[in-house]
């Protein structure tokens, strides 16, 4: 009866401990799908980020042909009133552009900037949430199979002891049907006789 007893123990502690598995398998699959999002959320934003280096790029050759048309306009010597009114102007729309676009690529540096820090802690929060876990579960593993390795142990002792106990007390049965038929012999013997 106690060794039943201790089986069933066995196959619940074995049952629950499959279930637990089983549950942290699920929780990995979801881990490893939300790190999949967030790595094609990361992707994207390092394309993002590429693409504004182009355009920074782009703002900055302009810039530095707008640089280069100012200088050559204000050392462009001398020209007609018209001309001058009109290159006055020119030089001022280039310059308030110029302006603009410093100011675009400060901007643009500063987000790139920002979303550059950006990725690296999301990378490492992501990296130190998944160490965490996997440790976590390896050691809510090693506890379930040192209580499982537990129980086996004390079922196999209880099973063990009980195999003694009934080895015991099949031999001092034998031990009575050999002194009962000997008895039975004898019984026989006397009423034949």
């Amino acid at each position: 009866m106690q060794l039943k007893y201790e089986n069933d123990r066995l196959k619940l502690a074995l049952a629950q401990s499959s279930a637990n598995a089983k549950k942290w398998e699920i929780e990995l699959n979801s881990l490893k799908t939300t790190n999949s999002r967030l790595t094609s959320a990361l992707q994207e934003s390092t394309a993002n980020v590429e693409e504004w280096k182009k355009q920074l790029q782009t703002y900055k050759e302009e810039n530095s042909r707008m640089k280069t048309r100012i200088h050559e306009l204000d050392a462009g010597g001398r020209v007609g009133l018209g001309e001058s009114e009109e290159l006055v102007k020119e030089v001022g729309s280039l310059r308030a552009r110029m302006e603009q676009l410093e100011e675009e690529v400060r901007a643009r540096d500063a987000t790139i900037l920002e979303l550059e820090v950006q990725l690296q802690r999301a990378q490492q929060e992501d990296q130190r949430d998944k160490m965490q876990m996997l440790t976590d579960e390896n050691e809510q593993l090693r506890m379930e199979t040192r209580r499982a390795t537990s129980q086996l142990d004390v079922a196999m002792s209880t099973q063990e002891s009980q195999r003694g106990v009934v080895e015991s007390v099949n031999l001092q049965l034998g031990e009575r049907i050999k002194d009962l038929l000997a008895l039975h012999h004898e019984l026989n013997h006397l009423l034949t006789t």
